[in-house]
């Protein structure tokens, strides 16, 4: 119970305020991910996606992040995005934060968000 009370007020301090774009670790992507009703965006290339991906993601290269207002229509909901280092979901972060969504998550590499996924 405790762990479901700290997850909330982690998701709602995150929340309260409307931060443009954070870096967060791999515990806190998952944690916040259970919370509303996110969009995960892998941003690496389209062979990478294929190869391997997060439960749920879309894949839009990140150098083709403009396209993301046709699929997250509402600006308030939240963002993940993630790569295979970090270094393109930076890119997409600065992309998106100008585009005027308002949480977006920034939870960098692929191999580390697998690695500390919940397993149910």
């Amino acid at each position: 119970m405790r762990s479901k009370i700290r997850q909330l007020l982690l998701f709602t301090i995150l929340l309260a305020t409307p931060v443009q774009a954070q870096v967060v670790t791999p515990e806190q992507f998952w944690q916040l991910h259970q919370q509303g009703n996110p969009l995960i965006v892998d941003v690496r290339t389209n062979e990478e996606f294929i190869a391997g991906h997060l439960p749920k993601s879309v894949n839009i290269p990140f150098n083709e992040i403009d396209r993301l207002p046709s699929i997250a229509k509402d600006k308030t909901q939240p963002i993940f995005l993630y790569c295979r280092s970090g270094r393109r979901s930076g890119i997409a972060e600065e992309a998106i934060r100008q585009q005027g969504y308002l949480y977006i998550y920034n939870g960098e590499s692929y191999e580390a968000l697998l690695e500390a996924m919940p397993h149910p």
